[in-house]
């Protein structure tokens, strides 16, 4: 239970870390949001209007009441008003949440479905032909960026191969693509890292044991060998789930998905400040449910990782 209590207050002081150094980097940009705000409103504005909507926002108070104020209203469930929209923060990404996550959860599918059984093929066929290639592969997977696998996938299957449409959100059709650029780098680190798990138990005293007490070796290997070696796996399937949510808005660009990640950019691009804000909030959020998730699961696989205090939290 203490070491249950003690990774909640670091939760605690992760989320507060992160919205607190989000919100200082979001305000000493060179950019002024109130100038920026007016030049949307009035395209040349004064140098009193850009003043009165400076106080209008709060933005002449000092940064730690700016910051106070702001946390306070957002336990209260009060993102804010976007700049641009002029709808509630939270109603925004309510609509636009559902888009993300289904990006991401099509993305954890395939990386689950590449990983485990390519994983074990190479672990137990070790310095195999199909071992140096995936070796190969999962090296140049992890290295590509995102945006030019996007384009490149683009390219082939939209414009020469006209295979999948990609443009028009609405079905999971034009999930696919994108969510298979988003796995590529996650699903190459993933299998290198199931491999030398699996490796590394395949030769642990516990599998002599097994062999001989006669165990077949599908027995030992999908049963045993396999079960100890997800740990890592899990925790990394929640660390990437947050990392994912962040690093899908240059998928989302490309692929036009209207998700969090885009609506993200553009707030960005527009000093939307309580845009901002608001989505890197939902972020670590979501980055912390990932974590706890991931470590509940290793708690039900592996119970003594409770008494022994480990996890990632």
């Amino acid at each position: 239970m203490v070491g249950f209590l003690k990774r909640c207050i670091g939760l605690i002081i992760t989320l507060l870390g992160v919205t607190a150094l989000s919100f200082l980097m979001a305000n000493i940009s060179i950019v002024d949001p109130a100038e920026a705000y007016a030049r949307n409103v009035f395209l040349h504005p004064t140098e009193e209007q850009i003043v009165q909507i400076r106080t209008e926002m709060g933005l002449d108070r000092p940064l730690y009441q700016q910051y106070i104020q702001w946390l306070g209203s957002s336990l209260r469930g009060d993102l804010g008003v976007s700049l641009q929209t002029k709808n509630t923060v939270a109603s925004d990404i309510g609509q636009k949440l559902p888009i993300t996550m289904q990006l991401v959860g099509m993305s954890l599918l395939w990386v689950v479905v590449f990983t485990i059984p390519v994983a074990l093929i190479t672990a137990l066929r070790k310095n195999s032909w199909f071992d140096h290639v995936v070796r190969i592969a999962t090296i140049l997977g992890a290295s590509l960026p995102n945006f030019w696998l996007g384009f490149l996938v683009l390219l082939l299957f939209a414009v020469t191969f006209p295979i999948v449409k990609v443009v028009d959100y609405g079905n999971l059709m034009s999930l696919i693509l994108p969510s298979l650029v988003l796995a590529v780098p996650v699903a190459s680190i993933s299998i290198r890292l199931f491999r030398a798990t699996l490796l590394s138990n395949l030769n642990k005293d516990y599998v002599a044991y097994a062999k001989a007490r006669g165990l077949s070796n599908g027995r030992i290997v999908w049963v045993h060998v396999t079960r100890n070696s997800l740990p890592p796996l899990i925790m990394l399937f929640g660390q990437y789930m947050g990392h994912m949510i962040a690093g899908s808005a240059i998928v989302e660009s490309i692929f036009s998905l209207k998700g969090v990640g885009m609506y993200l950019i553009d707030a960005i691009m527009a000093r939307d400040l309580p845009t901002i804000n608001g989505c890197v909030l939902v972020i670590a959020l979501i980055f912390v449910f990932g974590r706890v998730l991931a470590d509940i699961v290793n708690w039900r696989l592996n119970p003594r990782m409770m008494d022994k205090g480990e996890g990632a939290l």
